[in-house]
């Protein structure tokens, strides 16, 4: 006997199955790994400000082909985390205080903004708030583990959901532009303070703050947010 799928059944079949057009999984290429290891030794200090950075020696040094070292130092051109050298090659930026300084004030303004629509009144916050809840769980198994990179990574994407959620797509653009900075700056702090439970109950307030605070306070807590954590202590 023939069985037939009525309409509605095969609404669901389709549902059930993936789209023809559905994302891509994309694995992370050398280019990626390079790039990652050179934001690294940028925030942990083993490349400092004005340090030269040659397609060779990086090749050399991470053992891959001139290629991948080619693109990530491009795209770390592009964003300026590495600037012109008066000699061959790129060099580290200057992560000066006064640079930084300036890279919060920017910061600071754009994340006011998503700020004050997501905390709005009519704005479901329920998304954003779980996945916050997520990021803020795995800061705290890994507060007592040495994986540096890691914590960084996961506070970038702690801020990161707050500014796709807001669905302000070009703040979340901006803020893309100012992310590897933030990223430096994010694993030094990590790296340096004491009591890292103390940066997750930072970030634990601030996930509070998104769902019971008072839009008037937004300035006071992202200057809290952004304090150094010696200057907090």
């Amino acid at each position: 006997m023939e069985t037939r799928i009525r309409p509605r059944d095969a609404q669901v079949t389709a549902s059930a199955r993936p789209s023809a057009l559905s994302a891509i999984p994309r694995p992370r290429t050398t280019a990626d790994e390079v790039e990652e290891r050179i934001v690294l030794a940028i925030a942990l200090g083993e490349k400092s400000p004005g340090d030269r950075i040659t397609e060779a020696e990086l090749a050399a040094t991470l053992n891959v082909s001139r290629m991948p070292a080619r693109e990530a130092l491009q795209k770390l051109h592009l964003r300026g985390v590495l600037v012109e050298s008066d000699q061959r090659g790129l060099k580290v930026a200057d992560y000066s205080d006064a640079f930084i300084d300036n890279l919060y004030e920017v910061r600071h303004s754009i994340e006011r903004v998503v700020l004050r629509r997501v905390m709005s009144e009519n704005f479901d916050r329920s998304e954003l708030l779980e996945e916050l809840e997520e990021h803020i769980s795995q800061m705290r198994d890994l507060a007592g583990s040495d994986d540096t990179l890691l914590l960084g990574k996961t506070d970038l994407a702690f801020h990161r959901a707050i500014l796709r959620h807001s669905g302000n797509e070009l703040a979340a653009k901006i803020w893309e532009g100012l992310a590897q900075h933030c990223l430096i700056v994010f694993l030094r702090d990590w790296a340096r303070v004491a009591d890292r439970t103390s940066e997750v109950a930072l970030h634990r307030h601030f996930a509070d703050f998104i769902a019971n605070g008072e839009l008037e306070d937004i300035d006071v807590l992202l200057r809290e947010h952004y304090t150094p954590a010696h200057d907090r202590e």
